[in-house]
C-alpha cells in the first residue's frame, strides 16, 4: 500500500485547523468549561477570539471551582494546582535564604552564639 504525498497547501490548512482547536481547548476560558470548548472547537468554524469570547461569557462547568478561582490564591481549575507563594519576591528571598543556609552548613560555618 502506497501513500500519496499531501500538497503543501493542504498541510498548511491542517496545521492551521489544529492550532485553532488547540488554542480554544487550552485557553483559560476553555479549561473553565471543557465540554463547551470541545463543541466550539470541533463542531464550529469559529475563530479563536470569538470562541474564547463565548466561553468567557458562559458559566463554568463547575461553579464551585470557578468561585474558588475568584476568591482564593490557588487556581483550583488548572490542570495542576499552583501552591506557589503569591508574592514572587518573597518566594525568591526564601529560596536564597535556604540556599545560603545550605551552603554555610556544607562548609561548616555556624552562627555565632550569643553569650
Amino acid at each position: 500500500m502506497t501513500t500519496k504525498p499531501v500538497a503543501g497547501d493542504i498541510n498548511a490548512a491542517v496545521l492551521s485547523e489544529r492550532l485553532r482547536v488547540s488554542a480554544i481547548l487550552e485557553s483559560a476560558e476553555g479549561k473553565r468549561n471543557p465540554a463547551m470548548a470541545t463543541e466550539l472547537a470541533l463542531r464550529t468554524s469559529l475563530d479563536v477570539d470569538t470562541a474564547r469570547g463565548l466561553l468567557a461569557k458562559a458559566p463554568a462547568a463547575n461553579p464551585y471551582l470557578a468561585a474558588l478561582d475568584r476568591e482564593t490564591v490557588v487556581n483550583m481549575s488548572a490542570a495542576t494546582a499552583d501552591f506557589s507563594a503569591p508574592d514572587p519576591k518573597a518566594a525568591r528571598l526564601q529560596e536564597i535564604r535556604e540556599n545560603v543556609a545550605s551552603f554555610n552548613s556544607a562548609r561548616g560555618y555556624t552562627k555565632p552564639s550569643k553569650g
